[in-house]
């Protein structure tokens, strides 16, 4: 479960105090708010990349354990964008296969190269196995980004309006499919959406506008 506790944005000319939050293991919480708000800057707080823009102050917990502290590499947190970046010279397979983590049960390149396929397979995505990003479709692309973000095995995945680029009907099918990819993996995620046809029903939303104040100017 991922929880935020105490969470304040100040900017220059207004701030937000956020009530607490908690977002259980396949649950999906998206944050909606005109833009300029601090959606994007609260997921990349939650990441781990501090914001030099604004002040955020508060406390992440994830499954227990308090993470506000730790580096990015330290969190296990998953992280999706927009732009779905692909090592251009290394074909679909081997793209997971740098995902994923470090251990004895993964210790060969042939062994890797296995659990990385056998993730293509169970989606049925293996015949984009051998293909270089250069040659995959929008949605095809968006796939492969979530599969490598979940090859890490993060406690919790972040969403930066990673359907935007696609076209409607692409966009509708392909977050269907990555909502319950997370939902199957028991895996909570956070999404920043400024589109409400991107949102599903069984998600919990957080609005910041609900909670922005503007700062009196001296």
């Amino acid at each position: 479960m991922l929880e935020i506790i105490d969470c304040q944005i100040q900017a220059k000319t207004w701030h937000i105090t956020l009530p607490g939050i908690q977002v259980h293991k396949g649950e999906l919480l998206v944050v909606t708010g005109p833009s300029g708000i601090g959606k994007s800057t609260l997921l990349h707080w939650l990441l781990g990349n501090i914001p030099q823009h604004v002040v955020i102050k508060g406390q992440i917990m994830l499954s227990g354990t308090d993470i506000t502290a730790l580096a990015i590499e330290q969190r296990r947190v998953g992280l999706l964008m927009q732009d779905v970046y692909l090592f251009p010279h290394l074909n679909v397979q081997d793209n997971i296969c740098f995902a994923l983590p470090k251990n004895p049960q993964l210790s060969s390149k042939k062994q890797r190269r296995l659990a990385a396929l056998n993730m293509l397979e169970q989606i049925n995505l293996g015949h984009l196995a051998s293909r270089y990003p250069q040659n995959l479709s929008g949605g095809e692309r968006s796939r492969v980004g979530l599969i490598r973000a979940l090859a890490n095995q993060p406690q919790v995945m972040l969403l930066d309006e990673p359907f935007a680029a696609l076209d409607p009907s692409t966009r509708e099918q392909m977050g269907a499919w990555a909502f319950q990819q997370l939902a199957l993996q028991n895996i909570p995620s956070v999404m920043v959406s400024h589109d409400i046809e991107d949102i599903p029903a069984s998600a919990k939303q957080l609005c910041l506008a609900d909670y922005y104040q503007a700062l009196e100017q001296k």
